[in-house]
């Protein structure tokens, strides 16, 4: 190709003249790729359209349609082969065009369109919502300024009705679908039926008000689509390419009429057609899975009843072929996800141990694994989380295992499969020492990158007027990395940077992973990895699914127990759920509060009531059958004494699904006229954790306090946080928390609590002690929030920093460990968070407590701490704690339980 240009400028009289064929050439090229599909063709266009626009003066009229041009081209090449530069280089011509067009220029709307399909190409890439509102923005313009006699006016008509669906299916808002189907009308009407463009503009019109009926369920809709896509099909080639996308889409009409109707000729029909399309497309299209998925789907009700098993065999096979293939992530996944249950349905749960299901639910798992990929930001991948409802996939796969008799694989699933950001998180901090002592190099490379990685993406931090600022990593002389402001200009920048620290980071896991010895570098947790988290006490997983519910109890041996949870169901653990929301009126949304405000009046009477069944509920379905499975050796639950005897055994819980919100330390019989009834309290010590591989990390971020080391303690007060009801009980509790160490703190309370200088000063201190507002943000769990004086620190700042200092964290604030029902399998609370810092042992809350009761826990809690970290003990703060709630259940009374029961401990 150089020889070839260089000859071709040789041969050309003028600059002007060489532009020109230069631009010939590479039109030549495109309609040659368009025509043939090669790819050099669109390889040597990219090159000669480079060439002319270096060639073309700045200024001259036709730089900008080199520009836009360049910028088709590559849009094309990344729609070929998705390389993400592709189009961010087409993004940055594009805007670069339109900049210098003036208004009222003829092209410009033509530069609006292709700027606008570009941002929504990585729109659809990434998932960046301001991508898709610039789109839709630009699009309406370009419409707008296009003449009803233009030529080019159909098809930007179309472009703007592309992006206004994709934002319907993001926000699900009607209007957008409503103003989908009218430009699509308009662009039907004038379309006669000789035109080839006919069947594919029917085709649109029909999958939106499919679409509209799935959302209003208004039948005219769905008869609409059906006549619709009829006309679509009797307009479209046998040969055509997109004969079988249209009839998936008829047969989908098809079946959702046959869900209302229950014709059977419906479902019939939905099923030949839905098998033409099948066997139309190649088994190497990208659509091949997704379609054998609506097979799956459209077959399922006939083969739950069908006497004949060769033919419920012959569905399976088809549909299981789907999940290998070639596609998007989401696509793939929902091919697995059929296909493991048409599994389900051919094979029953008596024959999982022939492997069939264990392989299906693997299946599932590797699919899953794209949809979350680091190169999204931490906000996209919990929004992945949640549209693609993955946590009940976990559970379900678990579950899958567990009925085989394949324990260790079920906990080593559901390790992988549960809080995935927090463990890509770790992940990313895992100690480099056997790297570095091989090859020092590549494992500072690693880690740089892996740093970098973690905040990028991230605007999280708050300036002094509030806003929210970027973040890059920095080092203290203190050794704690901690995110610092990085002049990022835009967030096309800011998205660019995290797409190449991604890319970065997986080539050098690759690298790492071709040396001797480093193979499973970085790669899924196993059981063997697992047991040393287990070394101060049994942790008990506890799967929650609608299948089945079951606990895998972990000994540090590498043995599992499994105790099956017969009594407990999904259903009756919602029901529980929903009943703790009652029972504490309310109080899991409300923040930290004095008994003065007016507003924080007393639960009804019935709360007491309500909670005592559920915790009488939960010691009997689920841990009294957990405890008395535990053995002798390793907690002597029979033998153990009652309070006031020797020092009780230690557990660690990690609950799955709507039970993770449930308080299992506080589970037992509360009968006022036998003080002898089982409590959970009396038997063990609890602690929770998100995850196994978290309590792992934990034990390997830092070190234990000794009897000889004085803690450098953090205190932060906000009696008079600006926006938020008072809290004078914090001032209290600040005191006797410095009371108990005089030495060792530092205060910072009201405006000298700034954002800044407490994520400064974390990295100064071993203890944190945050007496202050806190709240739990439903919408966005990543914004979940400490309020201090001058703003937020939330959730997002705090997955920003790792101080190897970190050793307690004490968050006596409100709704610091309760997490998103949306996502229960993320824990994605504030408490969580501290353990991603680097913090070993946190003491948290599950609802909102009561102001005045603060300085009375904490100064009994700081009190059995120093005591038990002076005598060396193990496990010095989840004793501590437990003692301190004692002292406050005795004083507050047994049956108060909205005082006592929320305070929870994490990790060691």
């Amino acid at each position: 190709m150089a020889t070839f240009i260089t000859r071709f400028l040789a041969a050309t009289p003028d600059e002007d003249t060489y532009l020109a064929l230069l631009r010939d050439y590479a039109d030549n090229l495109c309609n040659r790729f368009a025509r043939l599909g090669n790819l050099s063709d669109l390889e040597d266009a990219v090159v000669v359209r480079r060439l002319a626009l270096k060639l073309t003066p700045n200024g001259r009229a036709g730089q900008r349609s080199e520009l836009n041009e360049y910028g088709l081209t590559l849009q094309v090449r990344f729609n070929r082969l998705g390389e993400l530069k592709d189009l961010e280089e087409a993004i940055t011509a594009h805007q670069r065009a339109l900049d210098i067009t003036p208004d009222g220029h003829s092209d410009k709307n033509c530069f609006l369109i292709g700027l606008g399909t570009a941002l929504q190409l990585r729109f659809d890439r990434l998932g960046s919502l301001q991508d898709l509102e610039d789109a839709v923005a630009l699009k309406y313009r370009a419409v707008k300024l296009t003449h009803d006699s233009d030529t080019d006016r159909l098809s930007r008509l179309h472009s703007l009705s592309l992006s206004l669906l994709s934002r319907y299916h993001r926000f699900g808002q009607l209007q957008d679908i409503d103003d989908v189907i009218a430009v699509q009308r308009r662009i039907v009407e004038p379309t006669s039926d000789n035109q080839i463009t006919k069947s594919s503009h029917l085709d649109d019109l029909s999958s939106s008000l499919q679409s509209r009926f799935d959302r209003r369920g208004a039948l005219p809709d769905l008869e609409e689509a059906i006549s619709t896509q009829r006309r679509a099909l009797d307009l479209t080639p046998d040969d055509h390419p997109d004969l079988p996308s249209r009839l998936d889409h008829l047969a989908v009409s098809l079946e959702s009429r046959w869900r209302i109707i229950r014709a059977p000729e419906d479902i019939e029909h939905a099923i030949s057609v839905q098998r033409r399309a099948v066997e139309l497309t190649p088994d190497n299209h990208p659509k091949k899975p997704s379609r054998l998925s609506n097979l799956g789907v459209f077959l399922r009700p006939q083969l739950c009843h069908s006497p004949s098993r060769s033919r419920v065999t012959m569905a399976y096979d088809d549909v299981s072929a789907s999940h290998p293939m070639v596609c998007t992530p989401t696509v793939k996944l929902r091919a697995a996800r059929i296909n493991s249950r048409m599994c389900t349905v051919v094979y029953g749960f008596d024959r999982l141990r022939d492997n069939t299901a264990i392989r299906a639910r693997q299946a599932v798992l590797d699919a899953i694994r794209p949809c979350i990929s680091l190169s999204l930001s931490i906000s996209h991948r919990l929004e992945q989380l949640t549209r693609e409802a993955i946590g009940p996939e976990i559970t379900a796969t678990a579950a899958t295992a567990i009925a085989a008799g394949k324990h260790c694989l079920a906990l080593e699933w559901l390790e992988e499969g549960r809080n995935v950001v927090w463990s890509q998180i770790m992940r990313l901090r895992r100690p480099l020492d056997d790297l570095r002592s091989r090859d020092s190099d590549l494992a500072e490379q690693l880690r740089q990158v892996s740093v970098a990685l973690e905040s990028a993406g991230r605007r999280v931090a708050m300036d002094g007027h509030g806003h929210r600022r970027p973040f890059r990593d920095a080092i203290t002389p203190e050794g704690t990395a901690f995110i610092t402001p990085t002049p990022y200009a835009t967030l096309d920048e800011e998205m660019k940077v995290h797409i190449q620290l991604a890319a970065e980071y997986e080539r050098l896991l690759a690298q790492i992973r071709k040396m001797k010895g480093f193979e499973d570098f970085m790669c899924p947790i196993t059981l063997a990895d697992l047991a040393p988290a287990c070394k101060d006490g049994p942790v008990a997983v506890i799967n929650v699914d609608r299948s089945r519910c079951d606990a895998l109890i972990l000994y540090r041996t590498a043995v599992i127990v499994h105790v099956p949870l017969p009594d407990l169901s999904f259903e009756a653990v919602v029901k529980m759920y929903l009943r703790l929301a009652i029972a504490t009126g309310g109080r899991t949304n409300k923040c930290r509060r004095s008994i003065r405000d007016g507003r924080a009046s007393r639960p009804p009477q019935e709360s007491g009531v309500h909670m005592k069944r559920i915790l009488e509920l939960l010691w009997k379905r689920v841990v009294q059958p957990i405890l008395a499975a535990i053995r002798d050796e390793q907690l002597a639950i029979h033998a153990v004494a009652r309070p006031g005897g020797n020092r009780l055994p230690h557990i660690t819980w990690c609950a799955t699904g709507p039970l993770s919100f449930l308080p299992l330390h506080a589970a037992g019989v509360y009968d006022e006229k036998d003080f002898r009834a089982p409590k959970a309290f009396d038997f063990v010590v609890s602690s929770y954790t998100p995850s196994v591989s978290a309590l792992l990390a934990v034990y390997a971020q830092s070190t234990v306090l000794s009897a000889t080391e004085t803690p450098k303690i953090l205190v932060i007060s906000q009696p008079r946080t600006p926006g938020q009801k008072p809290l004078p009980s914090t001032v209290a509790e600040a005191v006797k928390v410095c009371d108990h160490f005089p030495q060792s703190y530092t205060h910072l309370s009201d405006r000298h609590a700034t954002v800044n200088a407490v994520l400064e000063a974390m990295g100064q201190h071993d203890w944190v002690h945050l007496a202050c507002h806190g709240a739990q943000d439903a919408h966005n769990p990543i914004d979940s929030a400490f309020f201090l004086h001058d703003g937020r620190l939330d959730l997002s700042c705090l997955m920003g920093i790792s101080s190897v200092r970190a050793r307690l964290a004490v968050l006596s604030a409100c709704q610091t460990a309760k997490g998103s029902d949306k996502l229960p399998e993320e824990a994605v609370h504030l408490a969580a968070g501290m353990l991603a810092v680097g913090y070993r042992s946190v003491v948290a809350t599950i609802w909102s407590i009561k102001d005045e009761d603060g300085p009375v826990i904490m100064d009994a809690f700081y009190s059995a701490l120093k005591r038990n970290i002076e005598s060396d003990e193990e496990l010095a703060v989840a004793y501590a704690l437990h003692e301190a709630v004692a002292k406050l259940r005795n004083t507050a009374g047994e049956g108060c339980f909205i005082r006592w029961v929320p305070f929870v401990h994490f990790g060691m």
